[in-house]
């Protein structure tokens, strides 16, 4: 079963919902009804809002990145009815299945390869560029592989759409007739899946530049603001800051901005670091993302046992994934039953109370605010709080 079939289409933003602990089924609850459900947190008297959503992702996604701040700000205030608003969106996926995606550039030597062994992202690159590539080594330092690669790069992405088509075909009839003398490499049945669902597209070639992630249940990966990616097949809970700001250049049959994407992108070649989480508690692991905005806890608890979400400064959306049991609030009397497609919010500095039943594992996802940045604010204010107080000791001896 997909999670598309047990959650139907969820995306909760900050909520103004009251109350220690709220319950939907979102297998009863259209999006229309979900529309307040939202979770809000308050860092330094600013509303900061982030978005989960679940996803089963049947058909690869595009090839985009999302801007950092400053760029949002401008291509907001240039393009308002595109980029509809100004924040940045850095996003953080969970993978509750196989989870397959690409992510930022690939080293130098594996770029070399492509370029040496197919001729058709070669000759869409051009001599010029492609001969830099071939040359360049580690030690010329980052400047000037980020030059070189970016020239590639978008050569490749800026390529008229018949020489792209010609391109793609030709590297499709190679493959298919490689494949009857040899073992096809990953990438290259990842490049042929690719063609069958987006023939002719230009994301197909830009596909072997990038890095291969494949996740395991349980892993999880971070991307930054101005980092190509694209999901490709698989379940995930994703987490991020909350914007509409997608650029996306390859892989869809949306509005591409080819030029923005090829300018705004970072060029770093570093596999991304894979998340497993850390341990908060006896079957829940927290991961903590290098962004203020967010963080998720993930909750594995077998038929029988007890858990114990620990309280966090802000408030939180619980997503019942599979399983059965009983949630509590510690501010409450009783319990409330809770099964796979339950979403529970959760106020600020909330135990919560987890027990499974059946005969399945109940597995839960806790989606909040960074609790660093909360924990952090809070030290703060506590801090000025204290010096006020000195302060004001300071004044009445002196009266």
């Amino acid at each position: 079963m997909s999670i598309n079939s047990k959650f139907k289409s969820l995306e909760l933003f900050a909520s103004k919902v009251k109350g220690p602990l709220f319950d939907f089924d979102l297998n009863q609850t259209s999006l229309d009804d979900m529309s307040s459900i939202r979770s809000v947190s308050i860092v330094e008297e600013r509303v900061e809002v982030h978005v989960v959503k679940v996803l089963s992702v049947a058909k690869p996604l595009s090839i985009q990145a999302h801007p950092d701040k400053g760029l949002a700000e401008l291509l907001h205030a240039m393009r308002p009815a595109t980029y509809r608003d100004a924040n940045h969106k850095p996003e953080m996926a969970v993978a509750v299945t196989e989870f397959r995606a690409l992510f930022g550039f690939a080293g130098i030597q594996e770029l070399k390869d492509v370029i040496r062994t197919v001729p058709e992202v070669a000759g869409l690159i051009g001599h010029e560029d492609a001969d830099k590539l071939m040359t360049i080594k580690e030690y010329h330092g980052g400047n000037d592989i980020k030059s070189s690669l970016q020239s590639a790069f978008a050569k490749l992405m800026t390529a008229s759409k018949e020489a792209v088509s010609e391109a793609v075909n030709k590297l499709k009839g190679r493959l298919n007739d490689e494949s009857k003398i040899r073992t096809l490499t990953e990438k290259e049945e990842l490049v042929l899946s690719l063609e069958r669902q987006y023939p002719e597209d230009v994301g197909v070639l830009a596909a072997l530049l990038f890095n291969y992630v494949k996740l395991s249940p349980g892993e999880a990966i971070y991307i930054g603001a101005n980092e190509p990616h694209a999901y490709l097949s698989g379940e995930c809970i994703e987490c991020m800051a909350t914007s509409d700001n997608v650029v996306r250049a390859g892989l869809t049959p949306k509005y591409r901005d080819v030029q923005t994407l090829c300018s705004m992108l970072t060029y770093k070649q570093i596999f991304p670091e894979i998340l497993r989480g850390v341990p908060v508690q006896p079957h829940v692991r927290r991961y903590t993302p290098p962004t203020d905005e967010f963080e998720v806890d993930c909750c594995l608890l077998p038929p029988g046992e007890v858990a114990v979400m620990p309280p966090v400064p802000g408030p939180s959306i619980f997503l019942v994934m599979a399983g059965e049991g009983e949630v509590q609030a510690d501010s409450m009397s009783g319990s409330e039953k809770a099964k796979e497609g339950d979403v529970f919010f959760v106020p600020a500095h909330t135990e919560v109370s987890l027990s499974a039943s059946g005969h399945a594992s109940m597995q839960l996802y806790r989606a909040g605010v960074n609790s660093r940045v909360l924990y952090s604010s809070n030290a703060a204010a506590a801090a000025a709080a204290g010096k006020r107080s000195q302060l004001q000791n300071i004044c009445d001896m002196a009266s």
